[in-house]
């Protein structure tokens, strides 16, 4: 019998920025809100299973811009000891802008990074990641 293999190739269409606090998610999703005029909403957590670390849940939050029709998600990367993006262990959030332009994304950084309860902002290349797969949602 033989086998077959289905290849999967997904687009990531979103630019990715960094974050590290030591602020708990509530705390940082208000202070992206008052910044930057939005509404974060938190959403049900996402719950990734492995046999080695069973069942991690992260959080979520999202706003949809209607009126620009384009789209902010702010998830954790660390639940109990494990990272939603093993390699970028230095992140404690990870901010997903959908339809942003690189000049927005500069500002973005920047206004993050004056929040006192941010550490540093910084941007991820996507592409570079092995589990680029965990930030599609």
């Amino acid at each position: 019998m033989s086998k077959t293999i289905l290849l999967a190739d997904f687009e990531y269409d979103f630019q990715l920025i960094g974050i590290s606090s030591h602020a708990k998610d509530y705390r940082l999703s208000w202070e992206l809100n008052k910044r930057f005029g939005i509404k974060l909403m938190k959403e049900e957590e996402v719950v990734f299973s492995s046999k080695k670390a069973g069942n991690k849940e992260f959080s979520m939050y999202f706003y949809q811009d209607d009126l620009e029709e384009r789209d902010v998600r702010l998830i954790g990367n660390k639940s109990g000891g494990s990272c939603l993006v093993p390699e970028k262990k230095a992140a404690d959030f990870f901010l997903i802008l959908y339809d942003y332009n690189s000049l927005e994304l500069s500002e973005m950084m920047r206004e993050i990074r004056k929040i006192n309860v941010v550490l540093t902002a910084f941007e991820i290349d996507v592409n570079t990641l092995k589990s680029k797969e965990n930030l599609l949602f």
